[in-house]
């Protein structure tokens, strides 16, 4: 045989095998539950990787998806689902170099992925590794990195890389896929918000807590005490003498807070198999750039209206507070009350809105009931209230607890 020939039949030898991984690759692409293999790439965290205390440390049996036996099996991810900020992660022996890689999570407990999230910054270190970030930026969060409808568990990985037409290419584009699965544990409980959040605590208080996870995906119950602590002093815990799960966002949950309560102001969690709820008060070593109160930055908490003294006459009272937004879109805070001067100052935390309006006149008193606060005042919120009337000693501080965006 002539050595043109041996050359022929060698080439038409290596493009049918480029062609058979390339038909390979792109059938695993379009398949969409792809069975596991060994050359799935190992996953684990780039660092360690903060919990909020109460919550089981990543990497632990106790963080670990329990399997249909309930038996546990520690994994680096295990209990990530967790974590205080954004989550850098290492996948080490790629099958290819994946420009691309998406999680998704189960949310409904059909077995079939529903939310998604696209992984940040996917770096390519050399051969063997690749870098990517779970980061709070695209979780709807600014305290988590996975969307808080995600309860954890196994989630699926789709790692991808698109090839297109070049000169170094002459099979033209093709996409290569991998679908992988970890664990990232079962999420705690998430803590949203308690409505009302202030009362009279001489009597029984009914707070309505929304969040998510208080029930998980497969009917698991993940709540099984509610309780609030005293922000002063962290030793003082009044758990809920009832409480019910209405729905996986909903609890219903009564606290008997006693009249000597009078003035204090309770943070509220729910706990359950897979933790606490996070609220916190102040970050844990390691956390540095992480949000306090819960997974969006805002303290959730119950404030117990102060001991009832009679003001004097001309010192405004303030009982609530909410939010609304004008036609323009600018955001207005309503300041609920009595007995206040026309011409009183506002004061939210530290700041002065730069417009009030007083509205709710009463002619007999020639006080008005609330006022509308705008401009300058979202940096204040959550924050304590103070209107001072012409002349007069300032109102008892009212803790708002709203937020410009919400």
């Amino acid at each position: 045989m002539g050595k043109s020939a041996s050359a022929l039949i060698l080439a038409t030898a290596v493009v049918s095998a480029a062609l058979s991984v390339r038909a390979t690759t792109n059938a695993a692409s379009s398949t969409a539950n792809v069975p596991q293999s060994s050359s799935c790439p190992i996953v684990l965290p780039a660092a360690a990787v903060q919990v909020a205390p109460g919550q089981p440390a990543v990497g632990t049996v106790a963080a670990a998806t329990p399997d249909s036996s309930g038996v546990r099996t520690a994994t680096p991810t295990a209990g990530i689902i967790n974590a205080l900020c954004s989550v850098r992660l290492n996948f080490v022996g790629c099958g290819f170099l994946p420009t691309t890689i998406t999680l998704s999570c189960d949310t409904n407990g059909d077995g079939v992925p529903d939310l998604s999230v696209k992984l940040t910054d996917v770096t390519p270190v050399d051969a063997n590794l690749v870098q990517a970030t779970l980061s709070t930026t695209v979780s709807g969060a600014p305290g988590t990195p996975f969307p808080l409808a995600c309860c954890g568990g196994i989630v699926t990985l789709t790692l991808q890389r698109t090839v297109s037409a070049g000169d170094d290419n002459i099979f033209g584009p093709f996409t290569q896929t991998q679908t992988c699965t970890i664990d990232v544990g079962r999420r705690a409980p998430v803590v949203a918000s308690a409505s009302p959040s202030q009362g009279e605590c001489g009597v029984l208080q009914n707070l309505v807590i929304s969040g998510s996870c208080f029930s998980l995906p497969d009917g698991t119950a993940n709540v099984t005490s509610v309780f609030a602590v005293d922000k002063a002093d962290t030793n003082n815990t009044i758990k809920a003498v009832r409480f019910v799960v209405l729905t996986p966002n909903l609890i219903d949950a009564a606290f008997d807070f006693g009249a000597d309560s009078a003035g204090k102001v309770f943070y509220v969690y729910a706990s359950g198999p897979s933790g606490t709820s996070r609220n916190l008060i102040s970050l844990p070593s390691g956390a540095q750039g992480c949000v306090l109160g819960n997974e969006l930055g805002v303290p959730v908490t119950f404030s117990c209206a102060a001991a009832q003294v009679t003001p004097p006459k001309n010192v405004a009272i303030v009982t609530g507070c909410f939010q609304d937004r004008a036609a323009s879109g600018k955001f207005l805070l309503t300041i609920t009350g009595g007995n206040i001067q026309l011409g009183a100052t506002v004061k939210i935390g530290s700041l002065q809105p730069r417009k009030v309006k007083f509205i709710q006149f009463d002619s007999v008193t020639n006080t008005y009931g609330a006022v509308v606060a705008s401009g300058g005042i979202c940096g204040s919120l959550p924050g304590l209230i103070v209107i001072t009337n012409p002349s007069a000693a300032s109102s008892m501080p009212f803790q708002c607890n709203r937020l410009c965006d919400q």
